[in-house]
Formats: structure tokens, C-alpha cells, sequence
């Protein structure tokens, strides 16, 4: 690969290798196409000479991360991109995730179920669904957009979640939306629904067994269908459920989708006191045991990290973090000793489901 003198040059380099190991493609495109030195007019002009036609517009729209390539000739032309770009063959084509269905989804191709969704890492979602059979919103409204910000506390473990959804019903009469959260605190940590906005709390089903609580969130008036509603509940962690008197090992945060949604943020604020080693961003498809994208991401000034997912779904993303151990750092041990030993202490979590 061909590369600039300097400090610059190499600094980039060094991130292009990252994020040709872990994505996402956006960001790998992008520092490629820095990294060659090239505007995205000569490299068009350089696609061209190679019998490749792209546009400004796509390879701005692909390096944005506001699209990316699909299409057989658009895949065909990656694989031309790559080679003007002097990275290993197939490495940009690596990252991208299976191809989204084309065209909109009608209510007749039904979404999973919420109970499928979860069913495989909490069987019991079943029966705490169980009183909502029927009722629940079964597709009638598309997620637009979802914001979760998630509150960590002295102790290192997640103790608040506020959430912001804009929702659009896709047929008429959609009056309510139903999530199910989990702290995974176990039995006697109930996470009830407590603050809500543009909303009204309707039933409450929980299991005394696991924690897992399921809330009905009703809207004003039903809607109309292509109407939308911005919603915002807020929800505190059950305390005195894990030992005082020092942070823990680490924690995390997810949201399931059922469906796709067109922009997820979720965003986690840490106590000055608790600020983590690694923080990681999680995604993982429906079906799918571990996460099939992780990526580590840095704390800002402020002790706070987000991500953000765009057109995602189905499936689970999420934010996990893990603090320093007594007498070392969480970043000098290998990733696969961090991964392996979050199991070992089976850290809790919370995810949530919009049904």
C-alpha cells in the first residue's frame, strides 16, 4: 500500500489495520481512501480507468455509512475498490453483514415473536408474555428511532435506563407498545417501568423466578395508520441486590429488535468513580449465541461511550464494560481472557425488548 510520510500516515495505518480486523466497513472504508491519499474524485477517475463505474455520491454514501453495497455489481465493484485502495482482497467485503431484505415489510410476514427473541437466552419470557397474547402491538408499529442512555452507579453496574422512541403505526388502531426488561439481578428484582411520557402504564406481568418484568405502555389515543408517537420511559435498578463496598467485575446493556429499526443510539454515562477498563460494543443476529460484531470503543472526557446502529435488526445490540481487577488492568490481559472471564461471573445485564 502506498502511503504518506509522517506521523499522520502512520497513525492512520494503525487504524486501518484495526478496523480492517473489526469494523464497522463505514469507518474502514473511509480511513483506506484517507490513507491512499486519494478525494473521492480521483478515485472514481481511477474506478473508471478500471472498467468500474461509482459515483461520488455512492462512495460518499458508503464511507458515510448512510448505505452500502448490496447489489451484485455493487459487491463486483467492492472487490475493484479494494484493489485500487491496496488493501487484502475481500477485506472491506468481509465486514459487511448479510444483505437486508429489499422492499417493505408487510404485516403478513410476520416479525418473531418477542418470546422467540428472547427465548433463547430466557426461556421463561413465555410465561411472563403469556397474559399479553394478542394484545400486544405483533408489528402494528415500525421503529423509527430509539435512544437509550444507560446510568452506571459507583458500584460499576448499570442502575438507570432512560428511553426515547419514535414509533410509526403501520395499520390503523395501534394503541400500545409492550417491553419486557431484565436487570438479571434474579429473583426479587422486579424492573417495573417508573417514569413514562406521551404514555400511560397499563398491565404489569413479572416472574418471580428471574426478574424478567413485562410492561404494557399505552398510548393517548390510537393511531392512525402511518401516524407517529414519541414515547419516553424511564426505568431504576432495584438496589441492594450484589455485595457493597467495591466496584464488580463489569456489566452491559442490550436492546433487542424484533424488526429493523432505521437508528438506534444507546449511550452509557459511568459514575467518576466507576469509570471502566474496556468498553465494547455488542451486536449479535437473531439465533445467534456471541456476538457476531465487537468493537471496542474509548470514553470520552465527560466518562461516556455510545454507539450507534443504523437500519439495524433483528437482533441484539449492546454496550458491555468491564473494570480493572485488583492489581491489574482489564487491557493488558488478551481479549479472549476478558471475553471467557465475563462468563466465568456470569455478569449480569440489562436488555429490553419493544415487543
Amino acid at each position: 500500500m502506498s502511503m504518506r510520510s509522517g506521523t499522520r500516515s502512520s497513525t492512520q495505518s494503525e487504524e486501518l489495520r484495526r478496523l480492517l480486523e473489526r469494523g464497522p466497513f463505514a469507518d474502514a472504508l473511509r480511513v483506506a481512501i484517507a490513507d491512499r491519499g486519494l478525494s473521492l474524485s480521483r478515485l472514481r477517475d481511477r474506478l473508471d480507468r478500471c472498467g468500474t463505474g461509482l459515483s461520488v455520491a455512492t462512495l460518499s454514501s458508503w464511507q458515510s455509512g448512510r448505505r452500502r453495497p448490496e447489489r451484485p455489481e455493487s459487491l463486483r465493484a467492492l472487490r475493484r475498490l479494494e484493489a485500487v485502495l491496496g488493501v487484502p482482497e475481500n477485506a472491506l467485503r468481509g465486514l459487511l453483514e448479510p444483505a437486508r431484505a429489499r422492499g417493505r415489510r408487510t404485516l403478513t410476514e410476520r416479525l418473531p415473536a418477542t418470546a422467540e427473541v428472547w427465548g433463547a437466552t430466557r426461556p421463561e419470557a413465555a410465561e411472563v408474555l403469556a397474559p399479553f397474547a394478542g394484545c400486544a402491538d405483533n408489528g402494528a408499529l415500525r421503529r423509527l428511532s430509539v435512544h437509550d442512555r444507560v446510568v452506571v452507579g459507583p458500584d460499576g453496574r448499570a442502575g438507570e435506563q432512560h428511553s426515547r422512541l419514535v414509533l410509526r403505526a403501520e395499520e390503523d388502531g395501534a394503541d400500545r407498545l409492550l417491553t419486557v426488561m431484565d436487570w438479571g439481578d434474579g429473583p426479587g428484582s422486579p424492573a417495573a417501568v417508573s417514569r413514562v411520557w406521551n404514555c400511560r402504564v397499563g398491565r404489569v406481568a413479572g416472574h418471580p423466578r428471574s426478574g424478567l418484568v413485562a410492561t404494557e405502555l399505552l398510548f393517548e389515543r390510537p393511531l392512525c395508520r402511518g401516524e407517529t408517537v414519541l414515547v419516553e420511559y424511564a426505568c431504576v435498578r432495584p438496589r441492594g441486590l450484589f455485595p457493597e463496598g467495591g466496584v464488580v467485575g463489569g456489566d452491559r446493556s442490550s436492546r433487542y429488535f424484533r424488526g429493523p429499526v432505521r437508528e438506534c443510539v444507546l449511550e452509557v454515562c459511568f459514575h467518576p468513580a466507576a469509570l471502566p477498563a474496556r468498553c465494547r460494543q455488542l451486536t449479535t443476529r437473531i439465533g445467534e449465541v456471541a456476538p457476531k460484531a465487537v468493537r471496542d470503543l474509548e470514553l470520552n472526557a465527560s466518562g461516556r461511550v455510545h454507539a450507534i446502529g443504523l437500519d439495524f435488526g433483528p437482533g441484539k445490540f449492546g454496550i458491555s464494560w468491564q473494570m480493572a481487577e485488583p492489581g491489574g488492568s482489564v487491557e493488558s490481559r488478551p481479549v479472549a481472557a476478558v471475553m471467557s472471564g465475563a462468563a466465568r461471573q456470569n455478569c449480569e445485564y440489562s436488555s429490553r425488548s419493544d415487543g
